[in-house]
């Protein structure tokens, strides 16, 4: 696979990583579990700006995370077993996720869609479950630059970065994802985004029961 290049987003003492349905241009070419990533979300302390109700209050910094990957057009990106990622210069926040065997299949669909831009400073969240355990979180971001981080925060307050990856030459937007499958019973949680500065610009809580919020 390509070395994909790692980009700094922040000079930050402390680094973090980026962690609705997604736009049109999202395909979900095949429902495999998502069981060994190649890229896994790292456990982070929780954090207390604009805590919601799955982060402590006045708990230090997210610690750790992921630097963000830089993907060529059309490049696919293994994510998790049987997820492969693709962005594309075509369209608004245009992404696909597949399987391997459907990737080019499910690139050349997605370039005839043009989707719809999602609200500035914001996320998209697509969720992926099997047999009630979730599989994979993801979503794309739009934002003047990229985010500090995109963390995941379980109901107990632990907080699992997500991956970061946009296209070279394009700062306004890319997208996230956390292979989620070794989170056992992980039905509830939020998806908290904060941009260079350590603002929370979007949030979305989601319930195994009531789906996004």
């Amino acid at each position: 696979m390509t070395e994909h290049r790692l980009v700094h987003t922040r000079r930050h003492a402390v680094r973090g990583a980026a962690a609705a349905a997604a736009v049109a241009a999202l395909l979900l070419a095949a429902a495999a579990p998502a069981t060994a990533a190649q890229l896994h979300g790292h456990p982070t302390e929780r954090a207390g700006i604009e805590a919601g109700p799955a982060e402590a209050e006045g708990a230090a910094s997210v610690r750790g995370g992921l630097e963000v990957i830089e993907l060529e057009p059309y490049e696919a990106l293994d994510i998790a077993d049987d997820w492969q990622l693709g962005l594309l210069p075509e369209g608004r926040q245009n992404y696909v996720l597949s399987s391997p065997e459907q990737f080019e299949e499910s690139v050349e669909r997605a370039k005839q869609q043009i989707g719809d831009d999602i609200r500035p400073d914001s996320t998209s969240l697509h969720v992926s479950s099997e047999q009630g355990q979730v599989r994979l979180i993801a979503g794309a971001w739009r934002l003047a630059e990229a985010p500090m981080e995109i963390t995941v925060y379980t109901e107990d307050g632990i907080g699992y970065a997500a991956q970061l990856v946009q296209l070279p030459g394009k700062p306004g937007w890319g997208t996230f994802h956390l292979d989620a499958s070794g989170i056992e019973g992980l039905e509830s949680f939020d998806v908290v985004a904060k941009d260079a500065d350590g603002k929370v610009f979007s949030r979305h809580h989601h319930t195994s029961v009531g789906g996004v919020k």
